[in-house]
């Protein structure tokens, strides 16, 4: 479709200034622009609060309705108390904090309300240029294909719309073919510019969302914060593995190392001991590997998940001596990043363990010590460690007399315990005896830390759903899971699982039912999880390039080109590559759309040279007078030339008025106005 076909339909300067008095004019306009607005919208409606989408609704019916009942527009001054009144409403509704959701509420607002103030063209194309806005917001709430698919799918209605509104008297299908040549002519445009436009290590102007992600651990634990994500199937990330997925009693995901406990709430350690992962371990420390890739969804936190226990993160992230990952910048949207793990049970010890070295007084001093915390705290339990510890016994031997302390005491695993009281794990031991995995995981870690034993809480997530059609495992937030490590000079730190004592399936089982044992595709699944799976599959690959393509990865790739601190003659032809590119696509463009030349009508051409000759002797036709009148006139001035004159206006009126002009006869009548030279009337 070619542009220069809407100039001729393009509004008249007054177009831009007068109020419509056309109805069929303003229903034509308005219309489509109500509708651009409700597509661009619909993907906030199920997070937006129900009284913006009743405002919406009843503002964009109201002018829906006037185009058949004639009702009038609002005046000014109930325009401006609308507004004030949405926006009143909105700071009442996000006051905990101005996010991605008040932001989407306040072009919900504005979006209702404008269709109203659409008296002249500029008003219009303001409108217009509101719902593009609105239409890139829609990325605050996902960015999986088919949001960008319905992304592209609004931005087509919405240009299609501002096609109609410049040129009304262009059919629908014209403007929709005109739209689809513009989407299809901008994409190349945007892959470049998604690939080299500079990427932000953080959000725009430092700009958090407090209300977007979460994860099942945060800076702290305490009893009730993990059963609290029992209910949320949340994917929290999903792993692929390059050389096929652990058992499923090994896919302990490690986020979080709790050290520090006050006898009620489990802390990490400050930001010490933490060395770039790329450094990775020591070669006498080395064991058999395993690696992968996790695409991690926004939580608003820097601890990465990884399999226990982790020897390698990525590059923009450091690894802790407690084996944890911690990015430099927080999650806040979806990360795809590598990792390489060492599972369990091979010899040799961790990478932190004094193993069979021989040990220096200052190796000595850098022994984990017991957290004993507020020794007024869970005074019951205190004592009952102590008689426990009355016969000495290796920190292994400790850890089985707790745990068969939970065996044998009628404990019980629950996702819904009872409150404890200020003493927390006095409550779960003594009283309750009903607790989740963090009740399970806190006292027996304070209990190992009471016998002299130093021991922590890692907190992260237990097992994984497999999709049978991607080969990866999706980890829920209900998954989130919490263990214990305790210290032996020996062995070092070892994990152990006291939930496990209680409800020895979670080990297997995901507390959904599913598992992560492999199996046929799509062997037992009913065909709307078999759809699950697949869209989940076509929608991880998307990301996996999409998302993955971060600030780090920009910076790797544009590091490796040449183009920061690289190589210059790799610059150089990098730059030398993108002008030539850059001028091969200006050229198709000028090509594509450079008018072309008109070419002059032969017909038209020849008659044109013909009435000139006839000027010459005083013919000269009247404004509005035909050939053959104009034939008739001549004949009666010049009798004399009348049959060339004649002849030649019969050729004319001939070929002007057929359809098909045979080539023996244009070269006849182009033949005969050659050599029709008059000469003028001889004066007596």
């Amino acid at each position: 479709m070619r542009l220069k076909r809407f100039t001729k339909t393009a509004p008249a300067p007054e177009d831009f200034l007068s109020h419509p008095s056309d109805p069929d004019r303003e229903k034509q306009e308005v219309v489509p622009i109500i509708a651009a607005l409700v597509v661009a919208i619909a993907p906030h409606v199920t997070r937006l609060p129900l009284w913006i989408n009743l405002w919406c609704f009843i503002m964009w019916g109201y002018m829906l309705l006037r185009l058949k009942t004639g009702w009038p527009l609002p005046r000014p001054a109930v325009r401006y108390f609308l507004a004030f009144l949405g926006i009143a409403g909105l700071l009442a509704t996000f006051r905990s904090g101005i996010g991605g959701d008040a932001f989407v509420g306040l072009m919900a607002l504005m979006a209702a309300i404008k269709p109203f103030e659409m008296p002249t063209h500029r008003h219009k194309m303001i409108t217009i240029l509101l719902t593009y806005f609105i239409i890139i917001t829609s990325l605050f709430r996902s960015d999986s294909l088919f949001i960008v698919l319905y992304m592209l799918f609004s931005v087509f209605v919405t240009t299609t719309t501002m096609i109609r509104i410049n040129a009304p008297d262009s059919s629908l299908e014209e403007s929709r073919k005109l739209a689809g040549t513009i989407l299809a002519q901008a994409i190349p445009l945007v892959m470049v510019l998604f690939l080299v436009f500079p990427r932000l290590p953080d959000s725009l102007f430092g700009f958090q969302d407090p209300t977007r992600g979460k994860t099942g651990f945060f800076e702290s634990m305490k009893p009730g914060q993990v059963t609290a994500m029992a209910q949320d199937q949340t994917p929290a990330f999903r792993a692929e593995f390059e050389s096929g997925i652990p058992p499923a009693d090994q896919l302990y995901w490690r986020g979080v190392v709790f050290q520090n406990f006050d006898g009620r709430t489990w802390r990490p350690l400050a930001d010490r001991g933490f060395w770039p992962s790329k450094s990775g371990e020591k070669p006498e420390q080395q064991g058999k590997t395993i690696s992968y890739t996790i695409l991690m969804a926004p939580h608003q936190s820097r601890w990465l998940m990884a399999l226990d226990r982790p020897v390698k993160g990525p590059t923009w992230a450091a690894l802790g001596k407690d084996h944890s990952l911690k990015a430099r910048q927080k999650i806040t949207k979806k990360t795809q990043y590598k990792a390489v793990s060492r599972l369990p049970g091979l010899r040799g010890g961790w990478p932190d363990s004094p193993g069979h070295h021989e040990r220096s007084p200052e190796s000595v001093k850098a022994l984990p010590r017991a957290v004993t915390g507020n020794k007024h705290m869970n005074p019951r339990t205190r004592q009952l460690v102590r008689e426990m510890t009355a016969r000495p016994g290796t920190p292994g031997e400790m850890a089985g007399r707790l745990l068969a302390y939970f065996r044998e005491n009628n404990f019980v695993y629950s996702l819904n315990p009872p409150p404890v009281g200020p003493h927390s794990v006095d409550s779960f031991v003594f009283d309750a005896r009903n607790g989740y995995c963090e009740h399970y995981a806190s006292a027996f870690a304070f209990m190992m830390n009471a016998a002299g034993i130093p021991a922590r809480v890692v907190g992260g997530y237990l097992g994984g759903e497999l999709n049978p059609y991607g080969g990866y495992l999706i980890i829920r937030q209900s998954y989130a899971h919490a263990w214990v490590e305790y210290f032996d000079e020996n062995t070092g730190w070892t994990r152990v699982d006291p939930t496990s004592v209680v409800a020895p399936e979670r080990l297997t089982t995901n507390p959904d039912g599913t598992t992560a044992r492999p199996g046929p595709a799509g062997s037992s699944l009913s065909f709307l999880n078999k759809m699950r799976f697949a869209v989940d599959a076509v929608n991880l690959t998307w990301e996996s390039w999409f998302t993955g393509y971060s600030y780090f990865e920009q910076k790797a790739w544009l590091t490796a080109m040449g183009l920061v601190r690289g190589n210059k003659a790799t610059a150089a032809a990098l730059a030398f590559l993108t002008l030539c590119g850059t001028g091969l696509f200006s050229g198709i463009l000028i090509w594509r759309f450079k008018r072309k030349k008109i070419r002059p009508d032969p017909v038209a051409l020849t008659y044109t040279r013909f009435i000139q000759k006839l000027s010459r002797l005083g013919l000269t036709p009247e404004p509005g007078q035909g050939p053959v009148e104009f034939a008739r006139y001549c004949t009666g001035r010049r009798p004399d030339l009348a049959p060339d004159i004649q002849l030649i206006m019969d050729l004319y009126v001939s070929l002007r008025y057929k359809k098909k002009i045979p080539e023996k006869a244009l070269s006849g009548f182009q033949t005969r106005v050659k050599k029709f030279r008059p000469r003028k009337k001889e004066r007596l």
